[in-house]
């Protein structure tokens, strides 16, 4: 099964019910906040523990993203532990909402410090495809969703999961085919070149520069240090929202130019390196690299994996070790076979661009990532 996620926009939200979400997203943001630090302290806790006036279920999920964001910190995979914002999306699990049909229209219900209230929702190809499978009556169906606003604009973000005709076995249950009878797309992500993508049989590749990311990264970076010097916080604030929207922007982009690459050939699946560990794999402490090293790669995975599902193209998680070291040709594995972009084998002497080595060694590999 892959996961889409849908965006419903609420409508004829009332000034009244936009402040009180704004306040209830404000005091959701404290109360992540509060938990931090007490997780930080070895505390263990539970919404009783959490003295904010909010919901049991909501404080639940505050404590779980808490948890999220000590968990990554401690194993590596964040730098730091982030200073959650008041415009923080508030989490409802899958208990404290459903969809409502009234007299043939869709609303949407969730669990408020106002109660649960039933608020109606523009209707599109999605809400009209989906809402009725997210019933109170079937709660299997449903997932934790989010809140958000734009402006003044709010939104519901609703997972929603995707059949696919893929099985490779206990991970992936829905399976018929062998991997032999897919075409496979190798991708490999990287910070001097963002995306690299080959399929092998054909010799067709595709690179994607990180050139791009990093002139904007530094953009940002450099009206941030000017706002700061100013000490102008909210301008700052502002600064870091435009970037984060940019970034989604560019790699739901990404993920669409990645997935059309893949759409040329009969039968595509797309093989990625699990990322978890990737910025501990890409080491280079050039000036350039650093700049798109905290590049947002899970979300473009997320995003890929999205985009394909809407076209039934599956998507895996591949084994990365050793990926870049190995040849292509002789599948001889050293690690001075690759220096920076350039890869020679020492066994058998070939060369090739190395992220174009890489991807295609993710392509042709069966290695599939744990779970």
């Amino acid at each position: 099964m892959a996961t889409k996620t849908i965006l419903v926009k609420l409508k004829h939200v009332t000034k009244k019910k936009h402040k009180q979400f704004m306040e209830e997203q404000a005091v959701y943001a404290s109360c992540v906040n509060h938990c931090v630090e007490r997780l930080l302290n070895g505390e263990k806790l539970s919404s009783k523990d959490v003295s904010f006036p909010l919901k049991s279920a909501i404080k639940n999920e505050g404590i779980r993203r808490a948890k999220k964001a000590v968990s990554d910190f401690k194993k590596g995979i964040a730098k730091t532990i982030p200073v959650f914002r008041n415009s923080l999306n508030i989490k409802i699990n899958n208990q404290n909402w459903n969809t409502v049909d009234k007299n043939g229209r869709w609303y949407i219900a969730f669990t408020s410090n106002q109660g649960k209230k039933a608020l109606p929702v523009v209707e599109t190809k999605d809400v009209q495809s989906y809402f009725p499978f997210l019933t109170s009556h079937t709660r299997e169906f449903r997932g934790t969703v989010e809140l958000f606003r734009k402006g003044r604009r709010w939104y519901v973000a609703i997972p929603i999961q995707v059949s696919s005709d893929l099985d490779l076995g206990n991970n992936h249950p829905s399976v018929t085919k062998p991997l032999t009878d897919y075409t496979s797309i190798g991708v490999d992500l990287g910070l001097r070149h963002l995306v690299v993508l080959s399929e092998p049989t054909s010799g067709k590749r595709q690179f994607f520069s990180g050139k791009e990311v990093g002139y904007k990264r530094r953009h940002f970076r450099s009206l941030r240090r000017s706002l700061g010097k100013k000490k102008a916080q909210r301008a700052m604030e502002r600064v870091g929202q435009k970037e984060s929207r940019w970034m989604k922007d560019y790699n739901r982009k990404l993920a669409q130019d990645i997935v059309t690459f893949a759409q040329q050939f009969e039968r595509p699946m797309i093989k990625l390196e699990q990322l978890e560990n990737i910025r501990k794999t890409c080491r280079s402490m050039k000036r350039a690299d650093k700049t798109i090293h905290s590049w947002a790669f899970y979300q473009l995975k997320q995003c890929i994996k999205e985009r394909a599902a809407t076209f039934n193209i599956p998507v895996v998680d591949i084994d990365p070790y050793q990926t870049s070291q190995t040849c292509f040709a002789c599948k001889h594995a050293e690690r001075s076979n690759r220096n920076r972009e350039a890869f020679h084998c020492k066994n058998c002497g070939h060369k090739a661009h190395a992220d174009l080595n890489a991807s295609r060694n993710i392509a042709t590999s069966t290695n599939l990532a744990a779970s």
